[in-house]
């Protein structure tokens, strides 16, 4: 039984990132927050002010059938102190700090606390300016 559930882990942990699970950054205002989520290097949310905590790559689920909405978790830390849980929609989302908009809204939700801001894929840039 060990066996079958490492060679699972393998299999997710050596597979190529896919077309529809790309690499993207989430992050919001007040506090300043930013999460990655990268197939690669697992999920990564850092706060300012605090030292980044790591999470274990976990694929997303859709929502609904149909649903541009995904959902990363709930994932726990592999030092099981915290645990993340991270739902992007493809909707316009206005950062209005930087008073950008982009492509995706997120919702964090880190040991209970809900964060919400905006999201893009790591290899697009904003893609307007209202």
């Amino acid at each position: 039984m060990r066996f079958l559930v490492l060679v699972a882990a393998l299999a997710v942990a050596c597979s190529p990132a896919r077309e529809d699970e790309p690499d993207l950054r989430a992050f919001g205002n007040e506090p300043f927050w930013n999460v990655t989520i990268s197939v690669a290097d697992g999920i990564v949310y850092g706060r300012l002010g605090e030292p980044d905590v790591r999470f274990p790559y976990s694929a997303p689920v859709s929502v609904a059938e149909g649903s541009a909405s995904r959902v990363w978790g709930p994932v726990p830390a592999a030092e099981g102190e915290h645990e993340i849980q991270i739902r992007v929609s493809e909707e316009p989302c206005q950062d209005t700090m930087a008073d950008i908009v982009h492509p995706m809204r997120a919702t964090v939700t880190l040991d209970g606390e809900v964060l919400t801001g905006c999201a893009r894929r790591l290899d697009d840039p904003p893609t307007e300016t209202p």
